[in-house]
């Protein structure tokens, strides 16, 4: 099976898992996360805001600030993610590049990739070798390249996305962890 199909597949039950077990599925990767040495000794960490049918990060972001953490998100800014520093939710994200919360331009504080402990980040779907698919763009295969290379990367997805082996490209960037539910 080819990215395109393997897309196309699994965004079909992302789409239509329900609401109910995606939260439930959410909490169970949270709590995961939370344990990890790597996230308890992490000051900054990067962390993507959620679109409706992915793995929930709103809380955890909440957590992370409740916690003093330096939590970083990305923004999209001439087809590349940047990084920014959020410190109220509520007051600074709204609607980005492809409908995805973002912190308005006034809100945006710039932050370096070697600055992160630690990177959360999405997929379409991953492998057992950390490979991630995402939604085509290269965005976070982009970042990740910038990321130092000893900076803990973890994805988080629901079972259904972790498969045994994706197809992989030159510019594909894998992560050190898959944490799933």
């Amino acid at each position: 099976m080819d990215k395109r199909d393997i897309r196309i597949r699994v965004l079909r039950q992302l789409r239509t898992q329900k609401e109910e077990q995606r939260r439930r599925k959410s909490a169970v990767i949270r709590r995961k996360l939370v344990r990890l040495a790597a996230f308890r000794k992490a000051k900054t960490v990067c962390c993507y805001v959620s679109l409706p049918y992915e793995v929930e990060t709103g809380r955890l972001i909440e957590q992370m600030l409740d916690a003093g953490k330096r939590v970083v998100v990305p923004l999209v800014r001439k087809r590349r993610l940047l990084l920014s520093e959020l410190r109220d939710a509520d007051d600074e994200l709204r609607p980005g590049a492809f409908g995805v919360l973002e912190p308005r331009p006034e809100a945006h504080r710039p932050v370096r990739p070697k600055e992160l402990d630690l990177a959360v980040v999405p997929g379409v779907a991953f492998d057992r070798r950390g490979h991630r698919l995402g939604h085509g763009g290269g965005y976070f295969d982009r970042l990740l390249a910038r990321v130092p290379r000893g900076t803990p990367t973890i994805g988080v997805c629901f079972s259904f996305q972790l498969l045994d082996r994706l197809p992989t490209g030159p510019h594909d960037r894998p992560v050190h962890r898959v944490l799933s539910a």
